[in-house]
């Protein structure tokens, strides 16, 4: 009883912050949809620990790897003479926090879904999962306008990172069995 009285005030707090908020109808929808993932019963079936512990390694992965872009950006610019631009440098240690947390909170419960959606499959799994991925990503046109193809890079990296981690985890469970 205890912890359905928990999980009530804390579903009823998110609910308040998020739909009394001043945020654009889209985005409150978002919030929620990915606020539902951690109710016990669906989060049971969407998060498993090696999958989770996979997913977040991917989001690193790919915010590093977009980071890293970033900083060579910045680093030729410094080669080619146009000074030491410190304003990009805390630009990119910007863009890599961004970066992680939109996947983490976007990225991870979206491919979770899309674990969970592609689970039956077995022919067509990769390109189902990478629509699901691009879908989802494009929806972020709603709430971040043209600032989507960014978010569809990430998503694509995102979804590459994740599904070599998930080959080289199926290889060496296969190789230990």
């Amino acid at each position: 009883m205890y912890k359905v009285f928990l999980y009530t005030l804390v579903f009823s707090v998110l609910a308040f912050i998020v739909w009394g908020s001043f945020l654009e109808i889209e985005v409150k929808i978002t919030l929620s949809l990915i606020a539902l993932t951690l109710l016990p019963t669906i989060r049971k079936k969407l998060y498993k620990d090696d999958s989770v512990f996979r997913k977040g390694k991917a989001a690193l992965y790919a915010s590093l790897l977009l980071t890293t872009f970033v900083l060579l950006l910045t680093i030729g610019s410094i080669i080619m003479g146009s000074g030491v631009d410190f304003a990009a440098l805390w630009l990119a240690v910007f863009l890599f926090m961004i970066l992680l947390f939109g996947c983490v909170f976007y990225g991870i419960p979206v491919s979770s879904l899309s674990d969970l959606a592609t689970s039956n499959v077995q022919h067509y799994r990769f390109p189902l999962a990478f629509l699901i991925h691009l879908g989802f990503g494009l929806i972020s046109y709603l709430f971040l306008g043209l600032l989507m193809y960014f978010v569809l890079l990430v998503a694509v990296v995102f979804f590459l990172f994740d599904e070599f981690l998930r080959k080289r985890e199926l290889t060496r469970f296969k190789t230990a069995a």
